[in-house]
């Protein structure tokens, strides 16, 4: 462990942040091909699943920062070269979210056929989003196993099994998605039961992989006496994670509330919406993954007591994040008739597409600066600044400017994409203050 500690302190962030950048790519091919696949069948059935997407991703939000901060956990401990509790820590975190899955399994299936209607789906979408949820909800413990182990490879720098991982994954998913569309080898025409089955099992294949190269590669062996010591990490554990979680899942919240406002706008602004979404995240993937090397890099530097080191290298990220934020969500604005028709003929949807698409580009510069700052706070282990202080200006000044600008000005759904905006540059600003205080120094674990 001795070794990794060294190895991952001392890497660039480019040759640690190169394998995630293109797993997070890779990984958004994912919805956007649901969306493809759906899309071929009616775009009422990519619409309605698409709306469900802000519900699955506040649960899969808490998944990934109870597993970050775990890792981020592992990371302190490796860097301080605290071998025992750094595999203890690993072996708590999986097991923790596996059991965290399951519980979002019983919570959410029997309840699929309501979370629609709440969203304010009526009719056809509504049934696509019921049937699309009846079946996902049985692969939530493999979603968190693969978010869980992924944070826990990028952790002892073997970020290039991440890859590996996913892009198997999503390999498998095409090829399931095609056979159940289909209804190949004697199989009925599943529809839209098919692509939630597809993914289900995608995660379960990914969840394999992924345990394998943590097992064999980073020599990780769980032992019971692991658990046994819990009682000492786990309030640590809680102590990062549960802040860690609820800033996100406040943020998922918040793009429900803006999609069950874009469905009241109508039919039309909501599909325009899903399908410029599955684009405008194509913007964030340079800034995700610089951030994500950021992050691990700043776990172990923190656990050396590297404090000087760990607020260069942030803001040397942050650099880079904003500045590839700008061109992509440009570049990804200038192409957007060409892009939003890969999905739809419709003209209005895809003029209320591209509209999104440019005011994007105002979203992507403070989208990278939250990312960046928020999950080196995280990774310091000062998670309750940017739950706190970030959920309350988004509930109050992002949700206010959202709905003035969408409602009172009348700019539906570019306003609502502008009050996204606006939101992300208010927090910005709080979290990037928080940061340059220096106060997340007194608050590491080791």
């Amino acid at each position: 462990m001795k070794h990794v500690q060294k190895e991952v302190k001392d890497r660039s962030l480019l040759g640690l942040s190169w394998p995630l950048i293109l797993t997070f790519a890779v990984g958004m091919i994912q919805p956007m091909m649901d969306s493809w696949f759906l899309s071929r069948t009616s775009e009422t059935a990519a619409a309605g699943v698409g709306a469900m997407m802000p519900i699955l991703a506040a649960l899969f939000t808490a998944i990934h920062a109870f597993s970050q901060s775990g890792a981020s956990i592992t990371s302190q401990y490796i860097g301080a070269n605290q071998k025992a509790h750094a595999r203890s820590t690993q072996t708590m975190v999986i097991f923790g979210s596996f059991l965290l899955g399951v519980a979002l399994t019983l919570i959410i299936f029997p309840i699929a056929g309501y979370i629609p209607r709440w969203m304010g789906l009526e009719g056809t979408p509504a049934e696509y989003a019921r049937q699309f949820l009846c079946v996902v909800a049985f692969g939530f413990a493999f979603r968190a196993l693969q978010s869980t182990l992924t944070a826990l490879i990028a952790t002892h720098g073997i970020t290039i099994w991440n890859l590996i991982g996913n892009v198997l994954t999503i390999a498998s998913n095409a090829v399931m998605n095609y056979i159940f569309l289909e209804g190949l080898f004697g199989l009925p025409k599943m529809g839209v039961y098919g692509v939630g089955l597809a993914t289900a099992l995608s995660w379960l294949i990914s969840s394999i992989i992924l345990w394998l190269a943590l097992r064999f590669k980073a020599q990780h062996k769980s032992h019971r006496r692991d658990l046994k010591r819990s009682r000492i990490i786990l309030p640590d554990w809680l102590r990062i994670g549960l802040p860690a979680a609820a800033e996100p899942i406040s943020f998922q919240l918040f793009q429900v509330f803006i999609t069950a406002m874009v469905v009241y706008v109508g039919t039309t602004a909501m599909t325009a919406r899903v399908f410029a979404g599955n684009f405008a995240a194509l913007s964030v993937i340079l800034g995700v993954g610089f951030g994500s090397g950021n992050q691990i890099l700043i776990g172990h530097l923190v656990g050396a007591h590297d404090f000087k080191k760990a607020s260069k290298r942030a803001y040397q990220t942050i650099a880079i994040g904003c500045t590839s934020g700008l061109i992509l969500s440009i570049l990804v604005a200038l192409n957007g008739e060409f892009l939003i028709r890969f999905f739809t003929d419709n003209p209005e949807v895809i003029r209320l597409g591209c509209l999104c698409l440019w005011c994007d580009v105002a979203v992507q510069p403070f989208k990278a600066v939250n990312f960046i700052i928020t999950t080196s706070l995280r990774a310091a282990g000062d998670s309750k600044f940017p739950a706190f202080v970030g959920s309350g200006m988004m509930w109050t000044l992002g949700l206010a400017t959202a709905l003035i600008l969408a409602f009172v000005l009348d700019l539906g759904l570019v306003g609502l994409w502008l009050g996204m905006a606006s939101d992300e540059f208010y927090r910005s600003i709080a979290n990037l203050w928080r940061w340059r205080s220096g106060r997340w120094q007194t608050k590491a674990v080791v």
